[in-house]
């Protein structure tokens, strides 16, 4: 047998080796607000709105959002994360929308825990100010007792007339796109819109109410320029004869109220995407909105302490994803929660990944969604639930492929989640549901920017 380079352990293969990268510089821009620069406020100037104009190209997977928040009145804590500050997230060019996530606290919630392996989890405590791993204590006092880690829900405390500091990164699919593409040098000026969260969906604490305002918010990014005539001469012809396209997975927005009376409910979705890649639903309390001693963002599940989902399926163009029912049980008699945490897994995962890197044990999927915060001493942080009613509906997990999710656009056919749960306490729960859909992201010759998903 010939022996060739290709026979030999990459230990050997000195010729191997990493490219000279082309003549370029950087540095790290920053974006400011618009529209002032302090006293933000969910009872008053509640949308913060950065312009967003690169002179060269725009690293977005490494972007940060930098924003100050000052509270009165009460001490309070931050709701799981820092983005529960912002109900929405909205990015627009030219005056058009690109992307919008509607409920975007909650999402970014999801996001941070279900796509959060052990060094974000501790990066995110230090930037965004979110909870940590916590002990359990077993409160009986007996040397040796087993106590058990989990990721919490109570994030950073504020006291009262304090301020802090958090840094997050915005769950965008435009900034943050698949293989990590910068946005295109000559791209038309952006505007990055913040709708602020009410005050119980933003913070969490004691019976009286907190108020909180934030100021010197931020957008910082590297953005980099090429200094070599010959490449960019090439990229310019390029984007004078067809444009630039990119992709990146985002999310649509579906709420329905659930009543408490036992049953099978039916929820519409009515999804329209050229490829969805999967469904997540986000059950709560419908009063967690309005109240300050529960978890608006970090408690979502199966069952409210009086009542429980029992299976769910998806109906979707008059077929049944998945192909079967799925069956819930939180009791510790019977306990059956690892089908629907399958299915939650691959739809939330990384494109290109067939799982996602949760920080959710068994104990956090039998949790109420009504779990309250009573004290300091007395969150209730590691039982806030983090259950989700999901389906995986990618054919591929190729980072190669696009197209991957299923074309829900394709007729006219009602989108339906059907549920089965026993009675739920009075004013019954809520549930949010969010379609993971890729996005096409497409800068024309002349710098414009549009979107279809």
């Amino acid at each position: 047998m010939s022996i060739s380079n290709d026979n030999l352990p990459k230990s050997m293969r000195y010729g191997l080796m990493s490219a000279n990268a082309v003549q370029a510089s950087a540095n790290l821009a920053r974006f400011s607000s618009v529209n002032g620069s302090s006293n933000f406020s969910p009872t008053g100037a509640n949308e913060i709105r950065i312009k967003v104009k690169a002179n060269g190209f725009l690293d977005g997977a490494k972007h940060y959002l930098s924003f100050t928040v000052t509270t009165a009145a009460q001490a309070t804590h931050v709701d799981q994360h820092a983005g529960s500050f912002f109900d929405r997230m909205t990015i627009e060019a030219a005056g058009s929308v690109v992307e919008q996530i509607q409920s975007y606290g909650l999402y970014n919630s999801i996001r941070n825990t279900y796509n959060c392996p052990m060094d974000k989890l501790f990066s995110n405590s230090v930037g965004a100010g979110s909870a940590g791993l916590e002990i359990e204590d077993a409160g009986d006092g007996v040397a040796g007792t087993m106590v058990k880690v989990r990721n919490g829900a109570l994030g950073e405390e504020i006291t009262a007339g304090a301020s802090k500091v958090f840094c997050i990164q915005l769950e965008s699919g435009l900034l943050k796109n698949h293989h990590n593409k910068a946005l295109p040098d000559g791209l038309v000026e952006l505007d990055v819109v913040l709708r602020l969260a009410g005050v119980h969906q933003a913070l969490v604490g004691a019976t009286a109410n907190p108020t909180y305002t934030i100021s010197n918010p931020n957008l910082y990014c590297p953005v980099y320029q090429i200094e070599n005539g010959d490449v960019m001469a090439s990229y310019r012809q390029v984007v004078a004869s067809e444009g630039v396209m990119w992709s990146g997975d985002t999310c649509k927005t579906y709420i329905n109220s659930i009543s408490n009376a036992a049953g099978t409910k039916n929820l519409q979705i009515n999804d329209r995407s050229l490829s969805c890649k999967g469904f997540v639903s986000a059950m709560r309390d419908a009063g967690v909105n309005s109240a300050i001693a529960k978890y608006a963002n970090a408690a979502y599940g199966f069952q409210d302490g009086t009542g429980k989902i029992t299976s769910y399926k998806f109906i979707i163009g008059s077929s049944q994803f998945p192909q079967s029912d799925v069956q819930i049980e939180t009791d510790t008699d019977g306990l059956n929660v690892g089908r629907v945490h399958e299915e939650t897994l691959k739809a939330l995962a990384k494109h290109g990944e067939k799982y996602a890197e949760g920080t959710v044990d068994r104990h956090q999927l039998k949790g109420s969604v009504r779990q309250p915060y009573a004290s300091a001493t007395d969150t209730g942080s590691t039982n806030a639930p983090k259950g989700l009613v999901s389906v995986d509906l990618k054919k591929f997990n190729d980072d190669g492929l696009r197209m991957i999710g299923l074309n829900t656009a394709a007729n006219s056919s009602p989108n339906t989640l059907e549920i089965v749960h026993t009675a739920f306490a009075a004013g019954g729960c809520e549930m949010t549901t969010f379609a993971i859909v890729e996005a096409f992201f497409t800068m024309s010759t002349t710098g414009t920017l549009v979107s279809v998903m």
